[in-house]
């Protein structure tokens, strides 16, 4: 099984980070670290970070 990506990630301080699973650090989007982040902006960055995976064609699909 497939792990997703990105994920959301609630902090100790009550703030949310979208969580890069490929890096291992935080998302970054616009020259923007996507971490202390309200619930809902953490929401919606992580559905463009996916619309834009989902669209971008993989290194393996290239290689295919």
């Amino acid at each position: 099984m497939q792990q997703d990506r990105y994920e959301l990630v609630l902090d100790p301080t009550d703030h949310w980070t979208v969580w890069d699973n490929m890096t291992g650090v935080p998302a970054v989007f616009a020259d923007q670290i996507l971490a202390g982040l309200t619930e809902s902006e953490a929401e919606a960055a992580l559905r463009v970070l996916v619309a834009i995976e989902a669209s971008c064609p993989t290194a393996t699909e290239d290689a295919a």
